[in-house]
């Protein structure tokens, strides 16, 4: 819903005009069914059989919802052809949290997905969306925000050098006052 109430003033202003939204596999069909209900707006789902090196799929399709999971393998050449596409306007991902990068196990893959796409000039801007982005681990949090904002945020640096640059970058919404009216 949060998503919905942010893309309507900019869809009807034109100020974007590709979005991909990827998400746990469990929710893209949620996505597709709450943005067509609540607000009108249209977007396919990625599958895996429809895209192909013939049918273009990332090229032909201005509104995608993608399972994070799926498309940040390559297999088939299915990473390749999104890294390949056009530039997506905006990029959503739900559950963001799952863009890891650890200062001892490494990048998940699919923090290494949005490095990918952002260093080939992919993502004209990016919202997150998760109820979990520091669970008690501050590099991981740092390196998050870095994927927002590469020269803002490090996760070398320390902690009190970059809390005061939070309010530029986050909203929080509490659930209780989201919920309680």
């Amino acid at each position: 819903i949060e998503a919905g109430l942010i893309l309507m003033p900019i869809l009807s202003r034109e100020a974007v005009r590709r979005i991909l939204i990827l998400c746990p596999a469990s929710l893209v069909e949620q996505w597709v069914y709450r943005l067509r209900d609540m607000f009108d707006l249209r977007f396919s789902i990625y599958a895996t059989e429809v895209d192909t090196p013939r049918s273009d799929f990332f090229n032909t399709q201005d509104r995608v919802v993608a399972s994070l999971q799926t498309i940040r393998m390559e297999q088939n050449g299915r990473r390749e052809r999104l890294l390949n596409s056009d530039p997506w306007d905006l990029v959503i991902v739900d559950e963001a949290h799952h863009l890891n990068f650890d200062e001892h196990s490494g990048r998940t893959l699919g923090y290494e997905l949005i490095e990918d796409l952002d260093r080939r000039g992919k993502i004209g801007s990016m919202i997150f969306f998760t109820g979990t982005p520091h669970r008690g681990k501050d590099y991981g949090f740092w390196a998050l925000l870095r994927l927002l904002h590469p020269g803002r945020f490090d996760p070398g640096e320390p902690s009190a050098n970059q809390y005061g640059e939070l309010p530029n970058v986050m909203i929080r919404n509490n659930k209780q006052n989201v919920t309680k009216l």
